[in-house]
């Protein structure tokens, strides 16, 4: 069952930017989606490549596929990378190179209201936490005609959800596919059914994968390739690419003040802020329930 609120902690800095451009004739609040190499956590987009590899030898396994053989020998290594640029240089009828595809990403929670996020996300409980009603932001995603695709889902934190089985599944059937262009012996088809493969676990599984010690967040991303347009901002010292997305205020049911602000004085200035921009009348603005002073 996939819930159909989540929640974005983040603090009242960032929601001044994200509401910058707001007014009566332009009713969205623009969120950074973040280069999945550039994470607040550097190692997690190398944990979820190396999970994804280890899916592809289980299938492999699966189908008996020779060692020498095995697309997972091979699939982020610099000598593939470079022979799959190339090869898509030469071919006018596939994407960008496979390497730019790797998407950016929003972070939510399916969790409203608890202390972790709060003191990780939220400013150690003195931020906010935006919740969005999931079922409507995908129904106006589904409405455009974009050439900036932008779709939500659910984190992995193990192998057994049936998401990610039908992703395995997806993974293994064009291998299979694969397997039978190479027996018909059409190398140029094969080399593009690898790339699909990478693709596929470049764009549809390693962002979303986390460690299972960082379950407690119930993370829900939102994926964005083939940006548009890039923006970058800098942050303790690094150059972060960055592509902004644009959230329907209607799809926004409610803020919640975290446990350590001055929940009042707060409340009024968001809804003098809302006002200003010519938003809020069916925005509620809430506060945690949690007895946290920091």
């Amino acid at each position: 069952m996939i819930m159909s609120t989540i929640y974005h902690y983040t603090t009242v800095d960032a929601l001044l930017g994200m509401l910058k451009e707001c007014s009566s004739s332009n009713k969205n609040l623009k969120m950074w989606a973040t280069h999945s190499i550039f994470l607040n956590d550097p190692t997690e987009y190398e944990y979820g490549k190396e999970v994804s590899r280890n899916l592809l030898r289980e299938i492999e396994d699966e189908l008996e596929i020779d060692e020498k053989e095995r697309l997972s020998n091979h699939m982020y290594s610099g000598e593939m990378k470079n022979f799959f640029t190339q090869l898509e240089k030469d071919s006018s009828s596939r994407p960008k190179a496979v390497y730019d595809s790797i998407p950016y990403v929003i972070s939510f929670s399916l969790e409203s209201d608890i202390l972790p996020m709060w003191t990780s996300y939220g400013k150690n409980g003195n931020g906010i936490a935006i919740s969005i009603n999931r079922e409507a932001l995908e129904q106006h995603l589904d409405s455009l005609d974009d050439n900036q695709p932008f779709t939500i889902r659910n984190c992995y934190y193990d192998c057994e959800s049936n998401e990610w089985q039908a992703i395995k599944n997806s993974i293994k059937y064009q291998y299979e596919l694969m397997l039978q262009i190479a027996n018909g012996g059409d190398e140029g088809i094969v080399l593009v059914k690898q790339i699909d493969i990478i693709r596929l676990l470049n764009n549809q599984l390693s962002p979303f994968i986390k460690h299972e010690g960082y379950r407690y967040e119930r993370e829900v991303r939102g994926k964005v390739y083939k940006a548009k347009e890039i923006k970058f901002r800098e942050s303790r010292g690094s150059l972060i690419p960055y592509v902004e997305v644009d959230i329907p205020i209607s799809c926004i049911e409610k803020i919640i003040i975290g446990p350590t602000a001055d929940a009042e004085r707060m409340r009024i200035s968001l809804e003098i802020l809302m006002r200003s921009r010519s938003i809020g009348g069916n925005i509620e603005i809430v506060s945690s329930e949690i007895p946290y002073r920091g």
